[in-house]
């Protein structure tokens, strides 16, 4: 009787695990763990389209490095438990307006590295759970604000990587719950007033690899909890006063590969906890540091500070020809002229 009850067990289970594989659509591979459903179709250059005959059950679908160009509307119909969509290195031009409607569980949307010249006001209208929405590596140009209007759960969102060169000051107006913000690699020469006015969560920001050439004082005034700001490899000449004084959390801060010649006195003087978690939190190398009078701020800064500078050696005197190349920290007063 026992053996007989083990047969019937293995029996049943055979039954259902082949029905969960002939479920599965062709070339893709199927999963279930816990509560995850997973179907993955991965580098299949074949694949042009949506596959049929996913599982309506799924809660993770990857379609990643194939040929899809276009998603249609009713390609996710169905799919009512799907919280995680990823559909990275495809060959995206277009998703149909409709084609998320019936996600209300989506929480991730990756479309990272597609061709992507912009993206319907409707597509996320109704996904009102998404915590993390990346776009990097498409060809976006501008941003509309609508395309966020109903993301208020939203935590992550990467823009990075782009060809964007404005954004409207009402872009994130709504984005009152995020976390983490990337728009390095991008084109901006300068950035809207308020743009940030509204994201009193934000912890990281990404401007990296830009355009800037300046920031206004109040910049960065409504991001009482930001830590890690990166503002370097742009064409940043001056910092004006006061542009830092509400980041009294902040952490970590890259300014470097900028056209920094000096620094306002003071400027650094609210950033008590710089270095705290990482402890070389802090890098103004590969600026163009003139060692003069003017630069006597940040000699006294970094006298009291060294151990929490990235990159010192890189922190290095561009003139006058006298100290080229010599190192901020190793001058003396005399050195600075004063």
């Amino acid at each position: 009787m026992d053996a007989m009850k083990i047969t019937a067990v293995l029996f049943l289970s055979y039954i259902c695990f082949s029905s969960s594989v002939s479920f599965c659509p062709n070339r893709c591979a199927c999963y279930s763990s816990n509560n995850v459903t997973a179907v993955i179709c991965v580098t299949i250059k074949s694949l042009h389209e949506v596959p049929e005959n996913i599982p309506t059950n799924v809660t993770r679908l990857s379609l990643e490095f194939t040929n899809i160009a276009i998603i249609k509307e009713k390609d996710f119909n169905g799919l009512h438990q799907l919280e995680e969509l990823h559909l990275s290195s495809n060959r995206l031009t277009n998703i149909s307006s409709g084609a998320l409607k019936g996600l209300h569980q989506l929480k991730i949307l990756d479309l990272t590295n597609n061709l992507l010249t912009t993206i319907s006001p409707e597509l996320l209208s109704t996904s009102f759970n998404l915590t993390r929405l990346a776009l990097p590596r498409n060809r976006l140009q501008t941003v509309n604000p609508l395309w966020f209007q109903h993301l208020h759960s939203l935590e992550s969102l990467d823009l990075s990587h782009n060809m964007l060169k404005s954004l409207l000051p009402d872009s994130f107006q709504n984005l009152t719950n995020l976390i983490t913000l990337d728009l390095s690699s991008n084109k901006f020469e300068h950035l809207s007033v308020g743009l940030f006015n509204k994201m009193p969560k934000l912890v990281a920001l990404n401007l990296g690899y830009n355009q800037l050439r300046s920031l206004l004082p109040s910049t960065f005034d409504h991001l009482l909890n930001l830590e890690y700001l990166f503002i370097n490899a742009n064409k940043i000449g001056k910092i004006p006063v006061g542009l830092f004084n509400k980041l009294l959390k902040l952490d970590t801060m890259d300014l470097s590969n900028n056209t920094l010649e000096s620094l306002p006195p003071g400027v650094f003087d609210k950033l008590l906890h710089i270095g705290a978690k990482w402890q070389q939190g802090f890098d103004l190398s590969l600026n163009p540091w003139v060692c003069n009078c003017d630069l006597k701020y940040l000699w006294d800064w970094l006298s009291v500070n060294s151990e929490k500078m990235f990159s010192l050696d890189s922190t290095v005197c561009a003139k006058p020809e006298i100290v080229r190349g010599r190192k901020i920290t190793t001058l003396t007063e005399v050195e600075l002229m004063c």
